[in-house]
C-alpha cells in the first residue's frame, strides 16, 4: 500500500507541476520556479518556529505568504526599471533562501528540521504522514494537499485560461481589450507559489524545478497548440513520474532523482527529435544551405552559354569538394548539364526556359 500512495503522490504532484509550469515556460519564466522552490524557505521556518508543529497549515501559509512576497518584491524592483525581470528574480530568492538557512541554524538547531528536507523531500516516506478526520484515515497529507493544488490550478485554467494565454503572448494587446495583467500574472504566480508549496514537503525542491520546467519545454518542442502543449506536458511529467518510481524501486533509492533525471532525459529527447529539436532544425538548415549552394551555381550560368566549371568555381572561391558536391546536386535535380568531356556546365532546358 505504500507503494501505492508514493506513486499516487508522484502522479499528483507532477500533474500539477506541469500544469503550472507551462505558462511559465511559454512566458520565458522558467527561473521562478527555481526563486519560489527556495524563497518559500523563510516563511516555513518562521511558522515551524511559532508552531512547533511540522504539519502545522500554518507551514503553508508561512510559505506561500514568503512566495507572494518575493513575487511582489520582484515586480516591484522590475518596475524601476534599473534591472530587469531575471536580475531582480537574481537578487531576491537568494536573498530569501539565504535568510531561510540562516534561521534554521539560529532557531532551529537541534530540531529534526533542516533546509536538506524542503531541498530534497522525502517522498518514499511521505505516504507514513496521514491525514485524520473524525478518527478516519483518509490517507497520506501530502496526497490530499497537493490534489488540492492540482485543484486550485486546474479551475485556475478552466477560468481564466484566455486570459492567461493572451497575457503571456502580447500584454499589450491584454491591456489594450482592458484587462489587467499585472493582477493576472500576480494572481497566476500566486497560485504557482501554491503549487510548489504543497509539493515541495513531500517531493523537494529539486524535483518540484524539474517537473515544472522539463515536460513543458518538451512539450513545446513538440506540439504548437497551447491547450496540446499543456497535455502534452501533463502526459509527459505522468510518464517521468512512473519511470522514477520504478527506476527507483529497482536501483533501491528514493524516487525524487530518477523522477528528475527520467523528465531530464525526456527532455534530452524531445530536443534531439521534436520538429523543433536539434536533428530535425539541423537537417532543414542542411537542405536550405545545399539549395542555397545550388542557386548560386545557376546564378553563374546564362541559358546557352555553357561555361568552364573551374572558371565558376575560381569565381564562388569554392574547393573542388563543395563545387562538386553542390553541381552532382544541381544534375540530379535537372538543373544543371554537366558535360563532362568538355569540362563545362550549362542550364538545363527547363530552366533555360524560365
Amino acid at each position: 500500500m505504500i507503494e501505492f500512495w508514493t506513486l499516487a503522490i508522484a502522479a499528483v504532484t507532477a500533474l500539477a507541476c506541469a500544469l503550472s509550469g507551462t505558462f511559465l515556460v511559454l512566458k520565458r519564466e522558467a527561473l521562478v520556479s527555481e526563486g519560489l522552490a527556495h524563497a518559500v524557505l523563510p516563511g516555513i521556518v518562521i511558522a515551524f518556529a511559532l508552531t512547533g508543529n511540522r504539519t502545522s497549515p500554518l507551514l503553508l501559509v508561512g510559505a506561500a505568504a514568503m512566495g507572494l512576497v518575493m513575487i511582489l518584491a520582484v515586480q516591484a524592483i522590475r518596475r524601476t526599471g534599473v534591472v530587469d525581470a531575471t536580475a531582480s528574480l537574481g537578487v531576491v530568492f537568494p536573498a530569501l533562501f539565504s535568510v531561510g538557512v540562516l534561521l534554521t541554524s539560529l532557531e532551529l538547531a537541534g530540531t529534526h528540521f533542516h533546509a536538506d528536507c524542503i531541498i530534497e523531500g522525502n517522498l518514499a516516506l511521505a505516504p507514513l504522514d496521514r491525514l485524520e478526520l473524525g478518527g478516519r484515515d483518509l490517507g497520506p497529507r501530502a496526497f490530499w494537499s497537493v490534489s488540492a493544488a492540482l485543484l486550485l490550478v486546474g479551475c485556475f485554467l478552466l477560468l481564466l485560461f484566455k486570459e492567461l494565454k493572451l497575457l503571456t503572448f502580447d500584454g499589450e494587446l491584454a491591456s489594450s481589450l482592458g484587462f489587467r495583467p499585472g493582477r493576472v500574472h500576480v494572481a497566476w504566480l500566486a497560485v504557482v507559489s501554491f503549487t510548489v508549496v504543497a509539493s515541495f514537503e513531500a517531493a523537494g525542491s529539486i524535483l518540484v524545478v524539474a517537473l515544472m520546467i522539463a515536460p513543458a519545454a518538451s512539450a513545446v518542442l513538440w506540439v504548437n497548440d497551447v491547450r496540446h502543449v499543456l497535455g502534452l506536458a501533463a502526459v509527459l511529467a505522468l510518464a517521468s513520474a512512473f519511470a522514477g518510481h520504478h527506476l527507483g524501486l529497482v536501483m533501491d533509492i528514493a524516487p525524487a532523482g530518477p523522477m528528475a533525471t527520467s523528465a531530464g532525459a525526456l527532455f534530452l529527447v524531445s530536443l534531439a527529435l521534436a520538429p523543433r529539436g536539434i536533428l530535425v532544425k539541423g537537417r532543414a538548415r542542411r537542405r536550405a544551405l545545399a539549395q542555397l549552394e545550388v542557386d548560386l551555381v545557376s546564378a553563374r550560368l546564362k541559358p546557352g552559354e555553357p561555361r568552364d566549371c573551374d572558371v565558376v568555381r575560381g569565381e564562388l572561391g569554392w574547393s573542388p569538394r563543395r563545387f562538386g558536391a553542390a553541381v552532382a546536386r544541381a544534375v540530379s535535380g535537372s538543373m544543371l548539364v554537366h558535360d563532362a568531356g568538355s569540362g563545362t556546365l550549362s542550364l538545363s532546358a527547363g530552366q533555360a526556359e524560365g
